[in-house]
């Protein structure tokens, strides 16, 4: 049968690696009967490689909710997808944002999605991806204050208001955020994937994701350089929360900054590593999702009686704000951005030196400067 595999997340579990492995493959994809398709529409601040995004996305025109619109798009897409089985016999569709929209009760109707595959007579298969619930709200407050090129954050609470509002969510549940799904689809058609480096073939994500739609990685395939979605520290992510503070930075001026962030983050990294939770915080935390999540361990992963996560918590180190180590990051920011400007401004300078000087050899030479455009007008007709 033509199956659909949809690939729903979760937020920070190598998502931008899946998509953009699968959009440079899509050559070797489609000589294995497997497509990533581009969607005719776009979401303003979202990559188009998030080709599942209508599934989920709201329509919002002049701030009010656009419900046709949805419908519009929805059944557009799907036909794109009805068109590529003409061809393959597997479409590969992708979105992070789907798990906690799911988990929320936002989006997408599970059963008008099953009802439209039943009746066009392809398979569902939801691919997920999970990381230990403490991890997963450390990364995504880092996520959340650096933002995206595209989309600027002005995300400057606290880390202690953020959790005290993150917590009441749902998407962390993930046994009664799978069994949603599944009760709908079925069982069989959920496959669930631990976000483990470790883990996967060779350490690569990709590799993983590819036995889960039935393939394997063979010299074929190109792995692209590692993904632009690097993280932030949790020093590195202090000093961009206060930075998307400040009221007047425009979108340039914010990328600026966050690209610099960004590359002293593996040299901050390395030398205080640290976390959002303490040992004995994370462990109090995760504790209330355990016997869930054995339960996802039993129900999806066939085993029996195991922990669907490493209950190790000893090594985290909570990040404290008077930490040593966050004077030696401002100085490499402060150093790392002073340098780039002066050397833009060297390069400029060098430019126009180089101008002026051919503007003053033109006025030294006027009658020179007249015959060497009459001629290159010449040679052009």
């Amino acid at each position: 049968m033509k199956t659909l595999y949809l690939h729903i997340g979760t937020t920070k579990t190598g998502t931008c690696a899946i998509q953009e492995f699968c959009a440079k493959n899509q050559k070797v994809l489609n000589q294995k009967g497997y497509c990533f398709p581009k969607m005719p529409f776009s979401y303003p601040g979202f990559g188009r490689r998030r080709n599942a995004l209508f599934l989920q996305r709201p329509v919002i025109r002049d701030g009010v909710r656009r419900p046709e619109e949805e419908t519009r798009r929805f059944l557009e897409g799907m036909e794109v997808i009805r068109q590529n089985f003409e061809t393959y016999d597997n479409v590969i569709l992708s979105d992070e944002g789907i798990w906690a929209a799911s988990s929320e009760g936002r989006a997408p109707d599970w059963a008008k999605l099953k009802a439209y595959c039943d009746e066009h007579r392809f398979a569902v298969k939801i691919i997920v991806y999970l990381r230990r619930q403490d991890a997963f709200i450390d990364s995504l407050w880092r996520q959340r204050v650096k933002g995206t090129r595209s989309r600027r954050s002005k995300v400057s609470h606290s880390r202690e208001e953020y959790l005290e509002n993150i917590l009441q969510m749902s998407r962390f549940d993930y046994c009664a955020g799978l069994k949603k799904i599944a009760d709908v689809l079925g069982r069989e058609s959920m496959t669930v994937r631990r976000y483990d480096r470790k883990s996967f073939p060779g350490g690569m994500i990709q590799a993983n994701f590819l036995e889960a739609v039935g393939l394997g990685l063979t010299d074929e395939y190109v792995i692209p350089r590692p993904t632009n979605n690097e993280s932030l520290t949790e020093n590195t992510c202090e000093i961009k929360r206060i930075i998307n503070s400040l009221p007047d930075l425009t979108g340039g001026e914010s990328n600026f900054l966050r690209e610099h962030l960004l590359k002293i983050s593996a040299v901050s990294g390395e030398e205080y590593k640290s976390s959002m939770f303490s040992a004995g915080e994370a462990r109090r935390f995760t504790e209330q999702y355990r016997q869930g999540n054995r339960e996802v361990a039993k129900v999806y992963m066939d085993e029996e009686d195991a922990d669907l996560f490493d209950m190790d918590f000893d090594h985290l180190r909570k990040w404290e704000k008077d930490n040593p180590y966050l004077l030696n990051d401002l100085i490499r920011f402060v150093t790392e951005t002073n340098v780039t400007l002066l050397r833009k401004m060297e390069e400029e300078s060098t430019a126009l030196s180089d101008e002026l000087e051919r503007l003053k050899d033109n006025l030294r030479h006027p009658f020179r400067t007249c015959v060497q455009k009459i001629f290159v007008h010449l040679c052009l007709l």
